[in-house]
């Protein structure tokens, strides 16, 4: 298995650094070895890797599976999922399971599950409350056109800027701001020049565990299970690690005044742009549509 996420990651702290230990512990005629931190490629090259069966498993995220498939990513489009649960629900449910399937027939690659990333925020020197707030607003994000495009849905200026250079270029003003989970946001170190964390959760942010099925078809049914089992086992500390690491800085953050925490954003507002932007045009645009008419809107009471 190989992936690009970093030994500190939750990816890989609460998850795929356990998977060999975990499986072993179900069956004893399987076992993983576990590539992180890009050790064996970028998410492309680990893809094409995956396909061509030199490695078994590889991890990367929707906009990059939307480069073979594009209704993928739909997942990296703004606002289409009101929180993780909700988007973990569809990624999971029935709405997606042609799109998976289309994906292995295509390609020969099986998803056996999808692990949460984190809920994606906005840094900035000043607060980004409202859409036109970010009028003019240089925002770095992936280059992929999923995100490019999520970014001006959001009203910003999208930059594409390599995550390697993100550091340097808000220290040097190049891009007013990024967006990621706020895990991700400390181990990088935006925290350090960055003023403000504006809680949007713009993009309920997702990675998926692909398999080759070769590899999947070689296997008994035993261990088919086992894999399967470890693997959403791992998928929910994963989670819970991430939920709880964001509480824990954000509450850390707050309480040193490492940043502004920004919580009174306009979310409705950022929502009803994104819908308007994503509902045709893409080739998710359906998608979305019909994954976002699922979403109950937010009650007026206790807002």
């Amino acid at each position: 298995m190989a992936h690009v996420y970093e030994v500190s990651s939750p990816t890989h702290a609460y998850g795929t650094a356990f998977l060999s230990e975990k499986l072993q512990e179900k069956i004893d005629s399987l076992d993983i070895t576990v590539y992180p931190a890009s050790q064996l490629g970028n998410e492309s090259e680990l893809l094409e890797q995956l396909v061509a069966g030199e490695i078994d498993l590889a991890i990367t995220g929707p906009s990059f599976l939307a480069m073979w498939h594009p209704p993928i990513g739909v997942f990296d489009a703004a606002y289409v999922s009101r929180d993780l649960d909700h988007m973990l629900e569809n990624q999971l449910g029935e709405e997606m399971a042609p799109e998976w399937d289309e994906l292995r027939k295509q390609y020969g690659v099986r998803m056996l599950d999808s692990w949460v990333y984190g809920s994606r925020h906005l840094t900035s020197n000043v607060p980004i409350r409202h859409p036109d707030d970010l009028k003019g607003f240089r925002l770095r994000l992936p280059g992929s056109r999923v995100w490019q495009a999520s970014g001006e849905a959001l009203g910003a200026s999208p930059m594409p800027i390599a995550f390697s250079e993100v550091y340097l270029a808000l220290q040097q003003g190049i891009a007013d701001g990024q967006e990621n989970p706020v895990p991700v946001i400390k181990a990088m170190g935006f925290h350090e020049v960055q003023q403000c964390l504006n809680l949007t959760g713009h993009i309920q942010s997702s990675i998926q565990i692909l398999v080759n099925e070769r590899t999947w078809q070689s296997l008994t049914p035993e261990q088919q299970q086992a894999l399967q089992e470890v693997i959403r086992e791992r998928g929910a500390d994963v989670h819970q690690g991430t939920v709880d690491d964001e509480k824990k800085l954000i509450e850390q953050w707050r309480k040193d005044g490492t940043m502004q925490i920004i919580e009174d954003v306009d979310a409705d507002a950022f929502r009803e742009r994104c819908r308007e932007y994503f509902s045709e045009g893409f080739a998710f645009s359906e998608l979305y549509n019909r994954i976002t008419n699922e979403t109950p809107q937010p009650q007026e009471e206790g807002q």
